[in-house]
């Protein structure tokens, strides 16, 4: 099985209305770290100057932390959303080349490691769109699908299913692949909850006759790699 260390791209994540043709980009750096509540707080107040570093072409910002399914201690992501893919990647590098944001990388250097970088395609937006210092919940199941339309469509039909059955408040979003190095062709369903209990509620609900039902075509249309549970906390919304 291939792991992949814990995303947003959360990544959870925060989304804004993007253009009928473009895909909007996830940016995923994951780190660890022995200190997460120092690196937390040097991230937050570090935050306006890399927006200065960002400009328009990054609309969300935050950090995911793993309550099951980590593959290290101490590990989080760093996740951003562009407007497209063009400009995640055209900006990836921005933070670097930018002489504050370098320097204010350099004060947590030596409390963490950057363990990978990775960008996915938002193909799936949620409808929610989560301030800043708002935390979501979620459950991550990376897959390689035979067919990303047809995953896309069970997707739909589960969360319709979702919706009728008492849980309105759960969504699903759905990253591919676009430059994650050895996940390539893979995909992530992302079920995303207001807090862990309410992510819980759902999960309980695996094996009742709706979920089961609206999830039947599920395991001939993908090959399971990975799967997480984790928070995620919106640093940055230009919403």
């Amino acid at each position: 099985m291939k792991y992949i260390k814990n995303i947003t791209l959360s990544v959870f994540l925060v989304f804004t209305s993007f253009g009928v043709l473009a895909t909007p980009g996830l940016g995923v750096i994951t780190i660890t770290t022995d200190d997460p509540v120092k690196y937390m707080k040097w991230i937050t107040n570090a935050v306006p100057v890399f927006k200065e570093a960002w400009g328009d072409n990054v609309v969300a910002f935050g950090i995911c932390s793993p309550s099951s399914g980590a593959e290290k201690i101490g590990e989080h992501v760093i996740w951003n959303v562009s407007p497209s893919l063009s400009v995640g990647y055209a900006s990836s590098n921005a933070v670097y080349q930018h002489a504050p944001s370098v320097r204010e990388i350099q004060k947590i250097a030596r409390s963490r490691t950057v363990e990978r970088r990775d960008t996915w395609g938002i193909i799936k937006n949620t409808v929610r769109v989560y301030g800043v210092g708002e935390t979501t919940a979620q459950y991550n199941f990376m897959s390689t699908p035979d067919s990303t339309q047809d995953y896309l469509k069970a997707i739909e039909v589960m969360e319709t299913a979702a919706a009728e059955n008492g849980f309105s408040d759960i969504e699903v979003a759905l990253f591919e692949a676009a430059g994650a190095g050895d996940r390539a062709g893979m995909v992530i369903a992302s079920v995303q909850a207001p807090n862990l209990a309410r992510l819980g509620a759902f999960m309980d609900e695996r094996w009742s006759s709706w979920m089961a039902d609206s999830m039947k075509s599920f395991p001939t249309l993908r090959t399971a790699e990975h799967e997480w549970v984790q928070t995620c906390t919106t640093l940055y919304s230009s919403n």
